[in-house]
């Protein structure tokens, strides 16, 4: 009996230390993501309040005010320092209702692109795809989108020859030299022309980050949801986090309103897009922002290239990483800051990391007037900040 005890722990161990082997080293992806059980989101092991300083309720209330002096219907906010952590979702007219738990699901709108770009660096730390091998190579031909854009040979020529530049780094750098969309209102079959050859310059484009996800969803045989949720969603706890419509969200998704407070609907038709398509909440978005400032999931070399200069904006000391805005400010206090927004129809957001305090801030509003608070929210939160803004 104690020799069959023994062996049944040993077989235990031997199928652990297997497991732990496979985890994130396998060379190759599957068609369809590994079936395992979901963790739970781990629970803040911060206090909310602490003693000497303003508590939630103190801040809930001014975020309140923020918001309905620019008639914002809801809000939805975490932040953290290396003392505190909390969330709350705050309503402003009674035509909306705040939950306690921060279970309405937002449009993440551009901030998705961050998510898409850690989960395409966890591609390259594995060596499924490079940073700067041509996309086109993936494919095996250049997309008809970049062929015969005019009735020009020399022109069509060109575009073809700059079609064939565009990589990894240069979409996640944003210089593509492609528009933001072909054409208003968002993705479509119209031709891409290059505004100039790729690699020059900052443009931001989201045509770009579509032409990628639609390479690695060759690569890899998998859609952009199941490959988000095999390499961000599932392995981060991120359960109410998807770039496709999710049955629930029916109960859980934010409508969004007009700049004068008119309904518009919830958006379920909506793709899975890589550039604007991804739903979630402040919960689980903190525990994203968690990896992302620790490099959880990525190698240091892949997670500090990330960060490194890439493409540097006009506007003065600012760049892009990849996937990600970096205000350096050199010579503050506070150090740099890791920042996306996103702004789809009726709904805008943001996020703010300052990785040497260890601190950031998230919010999801439902109106096309979100973003006129942040200016307010980065005097709220961080009141000492001196850097510059986007």
């Amino acid at each position: 009996m104690k020799l069959l005890s023994f062996l049944q722990c040993l077989l235990v161990i031997v199928a652990t230390i297997t497991m732990i082997g496979c985890d994130d080293d396998s060379p190759e992806l599957k068609e369809e993501p590994v079936v395992v059980p979901t963790p739970p989101a781990e629970e803040p092991t911060l206090p909310e309040d602490v003693p000497g300083l303003p508590s939630k309720d103190w801040y809930k209330g001014r975020v309140c005010g923020i918001a309905l002096n620019s008639n914002v219907p809801l809000v939805q906010l975490a932040y953290k320092t290396p003392e505190r952590y909390f969330a709350f979702e705050s309503a402003q007219f009674d035509f909306v209702t705040a939950t306690e738990d921060c279970s309405t699901v937002y449009q993440a709108c551009s901030v998705s692109k961050v998510v898409f770009a850690y989960c395409v660096m966890r591609l390259i730390d594995r060596g499924i795809i490079d940073l700067d091998k041509p996309l086109w190579e993936y494919l095996g031909y250049v997309e008809d989108r970049f062929q015969n854009v005019s009735n020009d040979s020399e022109k069509n020529a060109k575009n073809v020859e700059y079609a064939k530049m565009l990589t990894a780094r240069i979409v996640l750098t944003h210089r593509t030299a492609l528009p933001n969309w072909a054409a208003n209102g968002g993705p479509n079959t119209e031709k891409l022309v290059f505004k100039e050859q790729p690699g020059l310059s900052y443009n931001y484009s989201g045509e770009g980050i579509w032409y990628l996800q639609r390479v690695v969803e060759h690569i890899t045989g998998m859609g952009l949801e199941a490959l988000a949720q095999q390499e961000c969603f599932v392995p981060l706890g991120m359960t109410s986090t998807s770039y496709a419509w999710q049955p629930e969200y029916a109960q859980l998704a934010a409508y969004g309103y007009s700049a004068d407070l008119v309904r518009s609907g919830q958006a379920s038709s909506m793709q899975a897009n890589a550039a604007y398509s991804m739903r979630t909440n402040v919960k689980d978005f903190s525990l994203f922002i968690e990896a992302l400032m620790e490099g959880k999931g990525l190698s240091r070399e892949i997670h500090q290239e990330m960060f490194r200069p890439q493409s540097y904006l006009e506007a003065e000391g600012r760049y892009f990483g990849l996937g990600i805005r970096i205000n350096p400010n050199a010579g503050q206090e506070c150090g740099p800051v890791y920042v996306h927004s996103g702004s789809n129809f009726n709904f805008r957001c943001r996020f703010w990391i300052f990785p040497k305090l260890k601190t950031y801030f998230v919010y999801f509003t439902n109106s096309a007037n979100g973003a006129n608070i942040h200016p307010d929210l980065v005097d709220l939160f961080m009141p000492n900040y001196t850097g510059t803004e986007f």
